[in-house]
């Protein structure tokens, strides 16, 4: 294997010290994802769940399929959620490390390549997410909106998929970026719109045929369509493509972002 090629790609166990320094620094500051992790998902619940689903009421059984409103939003709202977090965690953070505080330079300074500190950073936000995940599934078990531990683990891991596969590709972006400006017009023009394009409280197959295209090329769809199928019982033979669909969004992403990064330490 050429030097170049040796570069561009992760160590096998060389970016699990990224994950462990992560986890150093997390330790120390935890308790400031509890509002994230466990009150969010009840507010969202109440709020949006609870007190829309009130309105709504039996006129949504026609787009629901006979559930109520709330399981039917709960676990969408769970890969939204994810998203957000997925989003948020690739954009400050990570360029507040290459540009403010230059954690990452002392990093590339020891044996670890730009690879080895993107696929542990992304590793790393892969950890919140299943961590995230799990306060919001005990809260839809709370709920009785899943039903089995089976679901639940089902939930948790197609949420913690979608925030990655939205985290990789936006830590792409913010590697290249030497201010903050170009954060707002993702989640504004982007990350928001999908929130209310994705199927999360409507079906896709409501909107026009050409907004349905393109809300599919995006991860949200994909993993709100897994979300509500583990946490509703409901079988979903195509669940194989989206599975796909995510996995590419993740791992193209974070190839993306190590090839980035990698040029934008050797200026």
């Amino acid at each position: 294997m050429s030097a170049t090629l040796a570069q561009l790609l992760p160590h096998p166990t060389r970016w699990r010290h990224v994950v462990s320094y992560m986890l150093s620094v997390y330790r120390r500051e935890w308790q400031g994802s509890l509002f994230s992790a466990f009150i969010e998902p009840l507010v969202i619940l109440a709020g949006l769940g609870i007190g829309l689903g009130v309105l709504v009421g039996d006129r949504a059984a026609a787009i629901t399929g006979g559930v109520s409103y709330v399981a039917y939003i709960a676990p969408a709202l769970m890969a939204s959620s994810a998203m957000n977090l997925g989003a948020s965690e690739a954009a400050w953070p990570i360029l507040a490390r290459i540009q403010w505080v230059r954690v990452y330079h002392a990093i590339l300074a020891t044996p670890l390549n730009a690879a080895d500190v993107m696929v542990g950073a992304i590793a790393f936000m892969g950890g919140k997410l299943l961590f995230t995940a799990a306060f919001f599934a005990a809260a839809l078990l709370a709920f009785g909106i899943v039903t089995t531990p089976l679901g639940a683990i089902g939930t948790i891991a197609a949420t913690a998929l979608t925030g990655i596969a939205f985290a990789a590709p936006v830590t792409a972006f913010s590697v290249t970026r030497q201010n903050d400006q170009g954060f707002a017009f993702i989640f504004r023009m982007i990350i928001t719109p999908l929130s209310f394009f994705s199927g999360t409280y409507f079906p896709i197959e409501n909107l026009p045929g050409p907004a349905q295209a393109i809300a599919w090329l995006t991860p949200l769809a994909h993993g709100v369509a897994l979300d509500r199928a583990f946490a509703l019982g409901r079988p979903l033979p195509d669940a194989w493509v989206h599975v796909a669909v995510l996995l590419a969004w993740a791992i193209g992403g974070t190839m993306v972002a190590s090839v980035l990064f990698r040029r934008r330490m050797l200026k």
